[in-house]
């Protein structure tokens, strides 16, 4: 015979209603409340860099940030609401995985990396930290930018710079300062 919980007989209203106020236990019963739904949108969409336990914790942070923003008043319910917000993530993951696809054919990824961490030097966690932020901050470059940045690591001076890349050297500047700025941004 099938055992109804005390759980399922409370409404999402309540459960989110109780999640505010640090209630972990009602957080993790609306998630699983609607679990079904995150592993049908895992199966329609091919993550290659997400395994189920990953795209699930990723569901966990969405369902957390909408708890957290949701207002029964709108007229939407939770349930409506967290969908369209995990079906945006999900488009989110799948961008950012298109980025470095491209990113990685513009040059060899693992190559820039190594030019820019030096192992010989450090202890090999903090190598393997500083290569994650390396490999982050090169996805949020432009082709314009990582093409500077790719010749910046090879020891070009701005002089050739300009000649490779048939450019100024304003524009050569303008890149190298947001390439600062976006790696100081991964950095933090």
């Amino acid at each position: 015979m099938y055992e109804v919980t005390a759980k399922q007989l409370i409404s999402d209203t309540e459960l989110i209603r109780r999640a505010n106020a640090g209630d972990s236990i009602s957080f993790t019963a609306l998630f699983k409340r609607y679990l079904p739904l995150v592993r049908k949108l895992q199966r329609q969409y091919y993550f290659k860099q997400l395994d189920r336990d990953d795209w699930e914790q990723e569901a966990q942070i969405v369902c957390w940030k909408i708890i957290k923003k949701f207002d029964e008043n709108n007229g939407a319910t939770f349930g409506s609401f967290f969908k369209i917000s995990l079906r945006n993530r999900a488009f989110d993951i799948l961008r950012r995985e298109k980025k470095i696809e491209s990113v990685n054919q513009y040059f060899n990824q693992d190559d820039e990396a190594d030019n820019v961490v030096d192992y010989s030097r450090s202890r090999p966690d903090d190598c393997a930290i500083c290569r994650t932020e390396v490999d982050e901050f090169l996805t949020y470059c432009s082709l314009f930018e990582l093409s500077v940045f790719d010749l910046i690591t090879k020891g070009h001076t701005k002089t050739e710079m300009r000649r490779i890349l048939n450019c100024d050297e304003r524009s050569i500047d303008g890149a190298l300062n947001r390439c600062r700025k976006k790696l100081k941004l991964v950095l933090k």
